[in-house]
């Protein structure tokens, strides 16, 4: 094809191929905007994460040093998580510790992760770019959705911004 169409019968980031609830979430273009990524993810948890304008959008790679790492892809308007954690493999192989109470991500949202675990009206849910979607997981929701007791392992996230609540603190360990 010529420079800048897709490839007939690949998928292209804004155009992914339909997901279907029961069967793994399809393969996406990966974004060539990223920037290359750590490989071990950083672990999110929190309390809860409310995602507004949620749409799993299926699964991509994303570049590390060693080779590329299978992620998901879902992207939303916002995600306000409370008791927010973040740990991540730090300098000189220290661990690094991002905290708040509520920290939030708005506008264009996209999260890159290798797994997400939560609950949704107490159901534990599980999401790795192997398993199939679970029945009854809306793949695009037009209501806010809460997952109580995040663990999410992060590869990367973009948003256009990010306010934490009542600050961010860092700390090394």
């Amino acid at each position: 094809p010529a420079p800048g169409k897709p490839t007939p019968g690949k998928p292209t980031p804004d155009q992914p191929e339909t997901v279907q609830p029961g069967k793994p979430l399809p393969r996406i273009a990966a974004d060539p905007g990223l920037p290359t990524v750590a490989r071990t993810p950083s672990k999110l948890t929190g309390s809860s994460v409310r995602m507004t304008g949620l749409r799993f959008d299926g699964v991509t790679d994303l570049h590390t040093v060693q080779g590329d790492l299978k992620v998901l892809k879902f992207s939303m308007r916002e995600a306000v998580t409370t008791d927010f954690l973040l740990q991540a493999d730090g300098p000189a192989g220290r661990n690094q510790r991002y905290a708040t109470n509520q920290l939030t991500v708005r506008g264009d949202v996209a999260f890159y992760a290798t797994r997400f675990v939560g609950r949704l009206l107490g159901i534990k849910i599980t999401l790795t770019p192997d398993l199939p979607l679970p029945d009854g997981l809306p793949i695009t929701s037009p209501i806010p959705i809460t997952f109580t007791d995040p663990a999410i392992d992060l590869a990367y996230v973009t948003s256009d911004t990010l306010t934490a609540r009542p600050a961010l603190a860092l700390t090394l360990g």
